[in-house]
């Protein structure tokens, strides 16, 4: 395929290998397929060709991706609902917020690295949780009536874990965590 599209742009293997700043027997080994090409040199070689690369990372492991130098681009995406219907964990400022299996009112928050239960659930709601995104605060959480949002407050118990705050959130939280747009946070039947 390199070899190819060298010769539509009317390149030799010396000239493409100038471009590159490699050894002509480089491109030659490249074509002839004995050696890979550099996966973190791969855009710039088909740059030189006049062609770019759209790529889909769900075929490739992120960290693959990343210690290849493959751009990561991160996006904002709505959660969605785990297998029992509950929303899946968020993970945001180094902690995982997740509702608790048996109480579905209440947010379990463990340390991220570690999956460490911190010092105590928060009770944020009187209603299962919904939906849950992370913010740059924190989390924010949606029970169908009211959106609210975990915090850490700097304080901390006596054994050294975080304590946690429970507060309503508005409208600029929502885009702030990304979500404000997204159809299943649409919160015109609830009290915003």
């Amino acid at each position: 395929m390199l070899r190819l599209l060298r010769e539509r742009k009317g390149l030799s293997q010396r000239e493409l290998a100038e471009r590159l700043g490699v050894q002509q027997p480089a491109v030659a080994r490249w074509e002839a397929g004995g050696v890979n090409i550099p996966v973190n040199r791969l855009e710039e070689i088909v740059g030189e060709l006049g062609y770019g690369l759209e790529y889909d990372l769900r075929a490739v492991p992120v960290g693959e991706a990343m210690r290849y130098g493959v751009p990561v681009r991160l996006l904002s995406r709505p959660r969605r609902e785990g297998p029992d219907g509950r929303p899946e964990p968020v993970v945001s400022r180094g902690y995982l917020f997740e509702v608790n299996m048996k109480q579905p009112w209440l947010v379990d928050i463990r340390e991220a690295a570690t999956r460490k239960l911190t010092h105590g659930a928060v009770a944020v709601v009187h209603a299962p949780i919904r939906k849950m995104a992370a913010h740059p605060d924190g989390v924010i959480i949606w029970d169908g009536r009211a959106l609210g949002k975990i915090t850490p407050n700097g304080k901390t118990y006596d054994d050294g874990s975080p304590v946690f705050t429970y507060s309503l959130a508005d409208r600029e939280d929502l885009v702030l965590a990304g979500v404000a747009d997204i159809p299943e946070w649409d919160l015109t039947t609830g009290r915003l």
